[in-house]
């Protein structure tokens, strides 16, 4: 009876740790503001990969338009890429642990704003 009770009990507590994993994973918004003419667009969050690899997939990003990874605090260094189809991941080698805002440069001639979005994945995140 005591062994069974031990097992229960070692069983809840591997169940309940499971549970209290970490999220990884994320979806990050840029809202490009209704008349931009193209001028890069940053998202209020920043995300700092838990790895020297970075996986973003762009959700709803035309392939017209340049994507951009910029370090928080470095205004000249950044990553560009201006094919990057939607739904693809694509891996980009990064600084583990280094902090980066995702951006946009895209033209909204609408009188409404635009919400892009991107999911990340293997990452820490914090608004500015």
């Amino acid at each position: 009876m005591k062994k069974a009770a031990v097992l229960l009990l070692a069983l809840a507590c591997v169940l309940g740790l499971t549970g209290c994993r970490a999220k990884l994973e994320y979806n990050i918004s840029v809202v490009v503001p209704a008349g931009n003419q193209g001028e890069l667009v940053y998202s209020d969050e920043e995300i700092a990969p838990l790895k020297g690899q970075l996986t973003v997939k762009s959700i709803d990003l035309s392939e017209k338009e340049r994507f951009v990874l910029k370090p928080v605090g470095e205004e000249n260094a950044s990553f560009t890429c201006t094919d990057f189809p939607k739904g693809v991941p694509m891996v980009i080698e990064v600084d583990k642990g280094a902090w980066y805002k995702i951006g946009v440069a895209m033209e909204n001639p609408a009188e409404e704003d635009i919400v892009v979005s991107f999911h990340v994945e293997s990452v820490k995140v914090r608004i500015e």
